[in-house]
């Protein structure tokens, strides 16, 4: 047990160790409680390849197919999850190296090694049954609007002349997470022309 005078050394000292002041600092100093990565707060830690990670997001997008900002998210919570899960590999393969650890170090060192694989993968399974999930009721909710989730256009019509001959456009009109129907905005129709005057 600490002394009284040690006590208050110790926190004479902690007063003047404010850590790092400057922008390069703080950056050199940003992974020092960083292990192998499980707990980082960006997915790509130092020494891996953030375009490998793109395309993993990429290939389960494609998968997935996320329409909106929750399935997105949801869609993005497991391709890390399953990217730390491949770290967390890698790092298993280190242990095992020969005088890698002592007896006990490697016991506590593959016991939380397990511990923490078994918290990601249902952290996976958690995201894929929520995705699930919200995506039903999603649906649901577009059906109750009396949307289909293939009814999302219909036909509207703009009336024009050219040369005193009446002409019709067909354009579609397109309905909005709401169920309300908007018909394309008079910019997105370029050099139509315009409609006759009411008389």
């Amino acid at each position: 047990m600490a002394t009284i005078k040690q006590i208050q050394a110790n926190r004479r000292n902690a007063q003047r160790s404010t850590g790092p002041r400057t922008p390069e600092g703080k950056q050199a100093v940003r992974f020092n409680a960083l292990t192998h990565g499980i707990r980082a707060e960006s997915v790509i830690i130092p020494g891996e390849d953030q375009s490998k990670f793109n395309e993993h997001l990429a290939r389960l997008s494609a998968a997935w197919l996320p329409q909106d900002e929750m399935e997105k998210s949801l869609v993005e919570q497991i391709a890390a999850n399953q990217w730390k899960l491949a770290r967390l590999d890698r790092s298993e393969a280190r242990l095992y190296e020969a005088g890698a650890l002592d007896p006990a170090a490697f016991v506590m060192a593959i016991h939380r090694l397990y511990l923490t694989q078994a918290r990601l993968e249902r952290c996976i399974s958690t995201a894929v049954a929520d995705l699930e999930r919200y995506r039903k009721v999603r649906l649901a909710r577009r059906e109750d609007l009396g949307m289909a989730e293939n009814n999302l256009f219909q036909k509207g019509i703009i009336y024009g002349t050219c040369k005193e001959d009446r002409t019709f456009f067909i354009l579609p009109q397109v309905r909005g997470l709401d169920g309300e129907w908007r018909d394309v905005p008079r910019e997105a129709l370029g050099d139509f022309p315009k409609p006759p005057a009411a008389s």
